[in-house]
């Protein structure tokens, strides 16, 4: 979540390089004056034009470690102004400067030394120095523009969910948000499937089923939670501290499990049907305790989306995908991308209960399914 921060990091970077610029050309000025009248003025000029030289050389390689990684909400022009203008600048001026300092040491205190000093520095520091005003102004206009869209956000916004991805989008921008809403998985990445933090659930023709089933699959966990409770575990994964988060298991990483499938029959016959069965992350029961919280974390992997049928929502609670917010309401099935960072909470006192699934991505075909089952993503 680098958005607005790296703006201002950049932002104060280019204030702060304008302004050596500035005290390099004033310490240029002073040596100039302070020795005019000395035999010393060409060794103590050709110091301070190496001197200078050497900040602009600085400058330059600094610029690459303050832009690598920088995602610029600021427009990705600024990143290339900087690298194909202002860094070239700066070298160039630091060769202008040695340049500068030898030809002052071999002619001497000359008035043709002098003029030729005077305009390779006018160059040297100017060039840069302008191209930093530039930015800067740039930037100005571009954090204008921002707040103004906050304004009209705000006359427009009197309900607090007309522009709801406009907000999220600025929170975590701002950094004000736990979670990211970029697109960001872990570990293998696909090429070309669709991204989004949630789907719409029309598209997946399956899904109605479901739906209409939800009573038969609510009953047979209710049969599971009754009958078969040493079947239900603690769900571990990476960074989760506690046991509040419980699944019974139908599917893990493209296996069945033919006990448990077994205890289900209808939720079972209804999952083979979901295309590419069994070749799941997970297929299960997912239980979250009354005041279970599940900390923002995203996926491995961009393959898979998931589905969340609610079997018992207590209310108060949600789960937050790409920073938008949805609550479980029972029967109703939600698909998202949980390669988004995501998160949930129960704040009730009762359990939450969904059937949840780990489905290939829609837009995979057949052959490669079969390469993603057999290479167990």
């Amino acid at each position: 979540m680098d958005g607005l921060a790296g703006f201002k990091r950049l932002f104060a970077f280019l204030v702060a390089q304008a302004g050596l610029l500035l005290a390099c050309a004033a310490y240029l000025a002073y040596v100039a004056i302070h020795h005019s009248a000395q035999s010393d003025l060409a060794a103590a000029g050709a110091f301070a034009l190496v001197f200078t030289a050497s900040s602009l050389l600085v400058l330059r390689y600094a610029w690459p470690i303050g832009t690598n990684g920088v995602e610029l909400f600021w427009g990705t022009s600024v990143k290339l102004h900087i690298e194909r203008l202002l860094q070239p600048a700066l070298v160039l001026g630091a060769l202008a400067m040695l340049a500068s300092a030898m030809f002052l040491l071999l002619a001497n205190d000359t008035y043709l030394a002098r003029a030729i000093e005077i305009l390779l520095t006018a160059i040297a520091i100017g060039a840069p120095l302008a191209i930093s005003c530039l930015l800067m102004i740039s930037a100005v206009r571009r954090l204008r523009a921002y707040r103004r869209s906050l304004e009209l956000m705000a006359a427009n916004d009197r309900a607090g969910e007309v522009l709801e991805r406009v907000r999220v989008s600025i929170n975590s921008e701002a950094g004000n948000s736990d979670t990211t809403v970029r697109p960001s998985p872990q570990g293998f990445t696909f090429a070309g499937l669709t991204s989004r933090p949630w789907h719409d659930v029309q598209d997946f023709p399956w899904v109605k089923a479901f739906e209409d089933s939800i009573d038969e699959i609510a009953g047979e966990f209710e049969a599971v939670s009754k009958r078969h409770k040493d079947e239900i575990h603690a769900y571990k994964y990476a960074g989760l501290e506690g046991d509040f988060w419980k699944s019974f298991q139908f599917v893990t990483r493209h296996r069945e499990i033919p006990e448990c499938e077994a205890m289900c029959p209808k939720t079972t016959a209804l999952l083979k049907t979901i295309p590419h069965y069994p070749s799941f992350r997970d297929a299960m029961f997912s239980i979250l305790d009354g005041g279970g919280v599940i900390q923002p974390h995203r996926d491995v992997s961009n393959v898979f989306l998931t589905m969340h049928l609610p079997l018992i929502a207590p209310g108060n609670g949600f789960i937050e995908v790409g920073g938008l917010r949805r609550e479980w309401r029972k029967g109703e099935a939600m698909i998202f991308d949980s390669s988004y960072h995501h998160q949930a909470q129960n704040n009730s006192d009762e359990v939450r209960v969904v059937l949840l699934v780990d489905f290939l991505h829609p837009e995979l075909t057949p052959e490669e399914a079969a390469w993603i089952a057999a290479s167990r993503l």
